[in-house]
């Protein structure tokens, strides 16, 4: 029998690219009152009656793009990463996936630990910088679990690695081998924003999502030995009217090339696993937006998906 569980949490995917699913998904994600923080009734409203009924076609043919002949390669890539991780871990742990919106649920994991027998769990939420939205919603969802199905489970949680040694290193030396032979005149590290709202609530001694990032973009650099004026970072995937942390990166991808950077390398450090934004967001719109401006190579660089070590220092 397995010591302990290991659950790989991350954010989820649509169980397929069709309107219906997307439209099921959407729906789970924004109710979050972590995700948008309103009040619930003006929430349930707009998210049911305005937001995903004009969404759910766009954002479906956004998922047909990346789609692959296994899925979704989000949920591709972090089975790959459940694998390589128990692989590692071999018969001392037992490793399952629970995302935070549809399945493999974050329920189901905790079941199938309890089935065998284990009575302590190490929740991984692969997010590597810490905001309500992603890690603290996702420690809601098991809190809630653990008390709803009384499993009295002994959790450990692991809520952010944005500055570990092991995290900087593996994203470095990832980028480093993708540019080998590939020319850079400048590089961007892009994050997944947050309204500006989120990130204001965040007071010491807790570290500002924002800051966060930075910290990452500057660590990186230096593991590359990157000048500051060698990279830029910037935030993306904003949704609605509402002022969200700032560059973003669609404005930068412009400015970038409008200032004749002509070959570009882009890493996406707030993504472990490649997913719909960055293989379509970044790879698809940014290059296009990039390339109209008048850039000309758009190198953008894989995540870490199924890399595994920087994980286990974390579990030792």
């Amino acid at each position: 029998m397995a010591k302990r569980g290991v659950m790989i949490c991350n954010i989820g995917t649509p169980n397929s690219s069709e309107v219906e699913d997307v439209a099921k998904y959407l729906v789970e994600f924004l109710s979050d009152g972590e995700v948008i923080s309103i009040p619930n009734p003006i929430r349930h409203f707009l998210v049911r009656w305005w937001i995903v009924p004009r969404r759910k076609a766009f954002s479906a043919g956004n998922y047909k793009r990346i789609w692959t002949p296994e899925g979704s390669p989000l949920m591709v890539f972090t089975k790959r990463l459940k694998n390589a991780l128990q692989a590692a871990l071999g018969e001392s742990a037992q490793v399952e996936i629970g995302m935070r919106y549809a399945d493999p649920s974050i329920e189901t994991a905790m079941k199938n630990f309890k089935a065998a027998g284990i009575e302590e769990i190490t929740i991984l939420p692969v997010y590597p910088q810490y905001a309500r939205a992603t890690t603290v919603s996702t420690f809601m969802k098991i809190d809630e679990v653990n008390l709803k199905h009384n499993f009295n489970f002994k959790i450990k949680k692991v809520d952010r690695f944005y500055d570990q040694p092991e995290f900087i290193a593996a994203f470095a030396e990832t980028a480093q081998n993708f540019l080998k032979g590939k020319k850079a005149d400048h590089y961007l590290m892009t994050y997944h924003g947050l309204p500006a709202s989120q990130n204001r609530k965040m007071k010491p001694p807790e570290v500002a999502y924002r800051d966060q990032c930075l910290r990452t973009s500057e660590l990186i650099a230096e593991k590359m030995g990157l000048q500051k004026s060698d990279y830029t970072t910037s935030f993306q995937s904003r949704l609605g009217p509402a002022k969200w942390i700032q560059p973003y990166t669609d404005g930068v991808l412009k400015e970038l090339a409008q200032s004749g950077i002509k070959n570009l390398a882009v890493l996406c450090p707030s993504f472990v696993s490649d997913c719909l934004e960055t293989i379509d967001e970044i790879g698809v719109e940014g290059k296009h937006i990039f390339e109209e401006a008048g850039g000309e190579k758009f190198h953008l660089v894989p995540c870490l998906n199924e890399r595994v070590d920087y994980l286990v220092s974390f579990l030792q």
